[in-house]
């Protein structure tokens, strides 16, 4: 009777292995990062396909879900050393507490790649109104960034590229996605100009998430930003582009590139900003940098949103 139960525990601790390192709280902005791209064509085109937009975010899942994968893998070293892990960074800690073996991890990534590139095929079958150049070029460029961000040979996180690539990525990659798959142009400029309050809001949050693996990273001579210019500079940096993430944001609302009465509601993400930048300022003022640092993570991540999911509503 004994086996059986034992069996069953160590089943259920594999599956809740695999949802801790999928990290699904992760995957709700790029949701609404591509909704938003899409309703934007969708405004501009008068028109848009159902079927071309799922089969487009199930791509773009199973391409955030590899990078993570990925991510996991080619980060052991640094998480196994960190101290500070948390929900928001220094990884899941499946691989380091080996509740998940590398072979299944890189099994999960060809997994995920494979499934990637089968909705990319069904996706160029069935796209009527984009070209198959663009939609192979958007596929092949989300596939390059994501896993690169970790993986070798070019490891960007590893040469100082990490949170540029991230920013990249979180905003016009996944805006001009949603766009590009329902018809519209890479040389309009609406997708380009959306994106920008949620780069600088991605960079700000994506910078901070470095603030607690700091010391960790720098032991595998991993480049990020606060490794390279310490983590008081790296704060301020990420105050500033919180700061420019609200500016661009107004701008928007301003020349109307944004509209409507539910366009307003764009304008709270200033208080929420300058919450923000207390809590950024606190931190500077305690210079206490190796500890976790979840509320601000919170407050950072949290910003993020104001800047898809008001946008996307007043498209809606």
């Amino acid at each position: 009777m004994g086996r059986p139960l034992g069996r069953s525990a160590e089943m259920t601790e594999k599956i809740l292995a695999w949802i801790k390192i999928i990290r699904l709280h992760f995957y709700p902005m790029t949701f609404i990062a591509y909704s938003l791209g899409t309703m934007a064509a969708a405004r501009n085109l008068k028109k848009w396909n159902p079927e071309v937009y799922w089969v487009g975010y199930l791509l773009l899942f199973f391409i955030e879900l590899s990078t993570i994968l990925t991510n996991e893998y080619y980060d052991y070293g640094t998480d196994r050393l960190n101290k500070n892990a948390s929900p928001f960074t220094g990884g899941t800690r499946v691989l380091v507490e080996g509740k998940l073996g590398f072979a299944e991890v890189k099994a999960g990534i060809w997994t995920s790649l494979i499934l990637a590139m089968g909705l990319g095929y069904l996706l160029i079958r069935s796209d009527e109104l984009a070209s198959s150049f663009s939609i192979l070029l958007l596929i092949l460029l989300g596939l390059f960034l994501g896993l690169e961000y970790t993986a070798p040979p070019l490891k960007f996180s590893y040469r100082g590229l990490g949170e540029i690539t991230v920013g990249l990525t979180h905003s016009p990659y996944v805006i001009l996605c949603g766009y590009i798959f329902q018809g519209g142009s890479w040389t309009d400029p609406l997708p380009w100009l959306l994106s920008i309050p949620l780069f600088f809001a991605t960079l700000a949050a994506i910078i901070l998430a470095g603030i607690p693996d700091r010391l960790a990273d720098q032991q595998v001579s991993k480049k990020v930003i606060t490794v390279l210019w310490g983590p008081r500079e790296a704060v301020l940096l990420a105050a500033f582009f919180a700061c420019l993430a609200s500016l661009s944001a107004f701008l928007l609302r301003y020349f109307q590139i944004i509209r409507g009465s539910s366009s307003t509601i764009i304008l709270a993400a200033i208080p929420h900003g300058i919450v923000l930048l207390l809590a950024l300022f606190k931190l500077i003022k305690s210079g206490n940098y190796d500890r976790r640092i979840d509320g601000i993570m919170v407050l950072a991540l949290s910003y993020i949103i104001w800047f898809g999911l008001i946008p996307l509503i007043s498209f809606l």
